[in-house]
């Protein structure tokens, strides 16, 4: 049976009773045709999965928790995505994939070389929340403001840190090392960061990473590098 997820906020769920927003409701009601009877699974994007069966499909869709499950969807280990904002659907591409690769948090950076210096941070979210449900995953991902590199490695200095450039000189698994519960990647703009940045991260003891022999856009190696740290820090 095809499983069917939906985001639901904490306020609207009990220990034994849930109702869906307008918006997940007209999705269950008219996208899916589901009915009374069906079982649904419910998301609330702090770690917690619900599964519930539809007692009532009027306007507002109503039923029944059946079990909850923490932690459903989650790795045991934290990634932390940091990004030089890019363009347009490139954006919208790492928002959607570093969510579905299970990422904790997304962090937009602001850089000397960055063509575009604004998220939307409402479109961000709803393409979060909607390739969580995709993935099911019952933790949907911090999206933070961007801010400056600079600030970012200010506030983040205690952390362990891996540039993905084609200046490292090491392997991911060799940047890692014995770190196998919380990391933060960072990836570079269109423009790739200056040569002030990267003398910069060096001073913050950054970790610098070669994901490979060719230069990947940014998307590509924001993908490359979660999907490789994942399986490095589960093995």
């Amino acid at each position: 049976m095809e499983e069917h997820f939906f985001s639901i906020s904490p306020d609207q769920i009990t220990t034994d009773q849930f109702s869906l927003s307008d918006f997940e409701s007209t999705h269950f009601i008219k996208s899916l045709r589901g009915k009374p009877g069906d079982i649904i699974w419910l998301l609330d994007g702090q770690g917690m999965a619900y599964e519930g069966q539809v007692t009532s499909a009027d306007q507002i869709v109503s039923g029944s928790v059946l079990q909850s499950i923490p932690n459903y969807g989650e790795s045991n280990h934290n990634i932390h995505l940091v990004i030089g904002l890019i363009k347009g659907n490139r954006m919208d591409m790492v928002l959607e994939k570093a969510t579905e690769l299970g990422v904790k948090s997304i962090h937009p950076i602001l850089g000397d070389r960055s063509v575009k210096n604004k998220l939307n941070m409402d479109r961000a979210q709803r393409i979060v929340v909607s390739a969580a449900k995709q993935a099911g995953r019952s933790v949907f991902p911090t999206i933070h403001p961007p801010i400056k590199l600079e600030d970012w490695l200010e506030n983040h200095s205690q952390e362990k840190t891996i540039l993905c450039h084609m200046k490292g000189e090491q392997s991911l698994a060799n940047a890692l090392g014995d770190e196998r519960q919380n990391a933060y990647v960072i990836i570079g703009p269109e423009g790739d960061f200056s040569e002030s940045e990267l003398n910069a991260m060096t001073s913050a003891k950054v970790e610098f990473a070669l994901l490979g022999p060719r230069r990947l856009r940014s998307e590509s190696a924001a993908i490359t590098a979660i999907g490789n740290l994942n399986q490095i820090m589960e093995g």
